[in-house]
């Protein structure tokens, strides 16, 4: 009891806000670490997880989709891994060729081609079901069907492509991936289906052969080009 006598304000305040962390956030650190771990490796043998595979104890936590602010954080990795390999980023990264506006988010430029990213904010557990495939979010409670990242990347290749037709860049390699940014996002997919969340993403990128190849492409040139479109497509938004 003495003890407690001599305790200040600061002191009791440090000891509820340790409570409440044993309480509430350790379990639930702890919860959502299991969730992963069983997921990860259910995807590691080739599952696709749907709700129903999951026991309750598995089932994710009330959550909400994410923010701008995500995808800021993975622009803040990029832009240090860019640095390191002579790469650049050109962000925003949505560019328009004749009538049809590109949703990409932003795109990687390297001495390999151009990397195309469109990011997703989507959270909760995503998956794929069905023939034609469908890609699905269950999130508190509410399954619905969300848009095909893979029939995205195709199209924005395809209109990449387009839009350097008879440029001096006509010929490079063009890739591109999607990126799951929201934080704790549940994401069981195909492995070969380019579409990630953050860590993924930047394993993948830091790892793919494809990224560390050296196909002459000139960065700076090709990031000014880019940056044009980017600003064509801007300035035509606005008039």
């Amino acid at each position: 009891m003495d003890y407690l006598n001599t305790l200040t304000n600061g002191d009791i305040l440090t000891i509820c806000l340790i409570i409440f962390a044993c309480i509430l956030i350790f379990p639930r650190l702890i919860r959502m670490r299991r969730i992963k771990k069983e997921i990860y490796h259910k995807i590691r043998c080739g599952e696709t997880i749907a709700p129903e595979d999951l026991s309750e104890k598995q089932k994710p936590f009330h959550t909400h989709n994410g923010t701008s602010k995500e995808i800021e954080e993975l622009l803040v990795k990029l832009k240090s891994h860019a640095f390191k390999h002579g790469m650049k980023i050109i962000f925003p990264g949505s560019f328009q060729y004749k009538d049809t506006i590109s949703p990409t988010t932003m795109i990687l430029a390297g001495s390999f081609g151009l990397l195309l990213i469109h990011c997703y904010g989507f959270g909760g557990h995503v998956y794929t079901k069905g023939s034609p495939v469908r890609w699905v979010q269950d999130m508190n409670q509410s399954i619905k069907e969300i848009p095909n990242p893979e029939d995205s990347m195709e199209q924005e290749k395809r209109l990449m492509e387009s839009a350097l037709m008879d440029s001096p860049y006509e010929n490079i390699p063009i890739y591109a991936a999607s990126v799951f940014t929201r934080h704790n996002l549940i994401l069981s997919v195909p492995k070969d289906c380019l579409v990630f969340n953050r860590s993924g993403f930047m394993e993948w990128l830091k790892t793919e052969p494809d990224f560390q190849a050296d196909n002459q492409v000139p960065v700076k040139e090709i990031s000014d080009y880019m940056v044009g479109m980017v600003k064509a497509k801007a300035a035509s938004a606005s008039t």
